[in-house]
């Protein structure tokens, strides 16, 4: 990601977009559980927003505490890129978890007919 700005707006639309398919699907096929959408739906909220919550990342350090400044850049930015992969990384691990609870609320016929209509 370029800045956190892009990295919050990945994460809104990410979330935002699983929910939406979930309701969507849910709507569309009387056979899955609401119980299930409205679990998947309030688990995308919650990962939406500990994942924003976590993006106040800042570097513990000061320019004072490196020999030249050029060394702090180069320490700031070798932080803030450690920390940012292991947000987004965490972050994909719990996306896939949703994908996986969203498959296992499809009932059989349903995930059928979804691959039938993706295939045609």
């Amino acid at each position: 990601m370029a800045n956190k700005r892009d990295l919050k707006k990945f994460i809104r639309n990410t979330c935002g977009n699983i929910a939406l398919d979930m309701v969507i699907v849910g709507e569309h096929f009387s056979q899955i559980d609401k119980k299930d959408v409205e679990k998947i739906v309030m688990d995308c909220a919650v990962l939406q927003t500990t994942t924003i919550s976590r993006l106040g990342i800042a570097f513990d350090r000061s320019e004072a505490d490196f020999a030249t400044k050029g060394e702090y850049t180069a320490a700031r930015r070798k932080y803030f890129r450690r920390a940012y992969k292991a947000l987004v990384g965490q972050f994909d691990k719990d996306v896939a978890e949703l994908v996986k609870d969203m498959n296992r609320a499809l009932p059989d016929e349903v995930r059928q007919s979804l691959k039938k209509a993706v295939n045609e």
